[in-house]
């Protein structure tokens, strides 16, 4: 949910308990003030049936000159003199009608009457109900003016923030571009504005002090560990040099062809991090996977491996050459870890590639497995950098790795 949208929310909550708290309090004050007000007419008519009886000495029966109903009722000694509400149901309007009511005390002659007054409040409740009904219309158009107009200015003060947003999304790490933000007058906003530029520069430089020290890492590395290997060529094939001399140099041969192989993997891997293979393209996998196992060949016929392929045409954009390390690592892991005389299995449609092949359980926990120089093997000559390269390949494109193992056969999936 957006900003803009939860603070509207909030603040109609918060308009509609107000202004429903406020006209609880006016209605209930209006009609308070309508029935103190009718007490006190009542009261007054009371005292104008009182002086009538005592200057004529007679009872009133004219009430369309009192303004209200009054009724005399004949009774022994005196009542309790009170002031009351009843309701009636009229019949003709189909509706109940309030009355409020005067009871007191009137003496003539040598009889004592109990007298009533009845005083409709019809008019008073229409009024209090009409009154309310017009404060909720306008209530009703104030909250929506209000909310309009909130969100009107909110849009308005607001827009240097969504700008920046804006230009924060568009904002590619691999071009290397510097952001300009908009000029603003609102200070919290410049105050983010200076943060982030100064971020994004400081992002944006260190990664091309990255990916250059990257490149000549690549170069530099490489260069003498080639010269070394070179050298140790020429010094193995050198006469006069004992069995042990010959084995000692085999081993640093080896070193060096290891210690070449780690750095070109750790440096793969850091230029896949650092989305040094930005350019995309479609790759038809199905051919890809094609062209590995011929390459493989000579490998799986060695270990006698047998291979089943289900393909179906499968084009995905990425770049070739993650694309290319991506299935050579997964086929290479698979024949690698094959038994002699083992089986190879890929099947691959338009949703998941599967990889599987015959081989001994594992010693390590498949968690760990992706995981960089895990190995379920110490002592074999792996880097232990395949499986991770894989899954960097696959972060880098949103694909989902995972392993099982299930009656000696082990499956590596890829879900695009």
């Amino acid at each position: 949910m957006k900003l803009l949208t939860r603070t509207n929310i909030y603040f109609l909550i918060l308009t509609l308990l107000v202004f429903s708290l406020g006209g609880e309090v006016f209605y209930k004050r209006l009609h308070a003030i309508n029935k103190a007000d009718a007490d006190e007419r009542l009261e007054q008519e009371k005292e104008r049936v009182l002086n009538y009886v005592k200057t004529n000495q007679a009872l009133p029966y004219n009430t369309v000159l009192l303004g209200d109903s009054v009724a005399f009722l004949p009774v022994n000694g005196t009542k309790e003199e009170k002031i009351g509400h009843f309701k009636t149901y009229n019949k003709l309007e189909k509706e109940y009608e309030s009355y409020q009511t005067i009871t007191f005390n009137v003496a003539l002659a040598n009889q004592a009457y109990q007298a009533i007054i009845y005083r409709p409040l019809l008019e008073s409740d229409d009024l209090t109900a009409g009154i309310a009904e017009a404060i909720a219309i306008i209530a009703c158009c104030l909250i929506i003016v209000l909310l309009v107009s909130n969100f009107v200015i909110s849009k308005i003060v607001w827009l240097p923030f969504y700008k920046t947003l804006e230009k924060i999304k568009l904002f590619d790490l691999i071009k290397e571009n510097r952001i300009e933000f908009d000029k603003t007058n609102t200070m919290e906003f410049k105050a983010l504005n200076d943060v982030l530029e100064s971020m994004t520069t400081k992002i944006v430089s260190d990664y091309g002090s990255l990916k250059k020290f990257t490149e000549n890492a690549s170069h530099e590395l490489q260069t003498p560990l080639a010269i070394i290997q070179t050298k140790l060529e020429l010094l193995i094939q050198s006469e006069n040099l004992s069995e042990k001399q010959i084995e000692d140099i085999k081993a640093v041969y080896d070193s060096a062809g290891r210690l070449s192989r780690l750095n070109q993997a750790l440096l793969l891997l850091a230029k896949i991090e650092n989305k040094q293979f930005a350019k995309t393209q479609l790759v038809e996998v199905n051919e890809l996977i094609e062209r590995k196992i011929e390459a493989f060949d000579e490998l799986l016929k060695h270990k006698n491996i047998s291979v089943e392929k289900h393909l179906s045409p499968v084009s995905l954009m990425m770049h070739p050459a993650l694309a290319d390390m991506l299935i050579n690592n997964l086929i290479g892991n698979a024949i690698k870890h094959n038994i002699n005389g083992g089986r190879l299995t890929i099947r691959l449609t338009e949703k998941r590639l599967s990889i599987e092949n015959t081989g001994n359980p594992l010693t390590t926990s498949p968690e760990d497995l992706f995981q960089r120089f895990r190995k379920n093997n110490n002592a074999s000559d792996s880097l232990g950098l395949g499986l991770a390269i894989v899954k960097e390949i696959c972060s880098e494109y949103l694909f989902q790795v995972d392993y099982k193992y299930a009656d000696g056969i082990h499956i590596i999936s890829v879900r695009f």
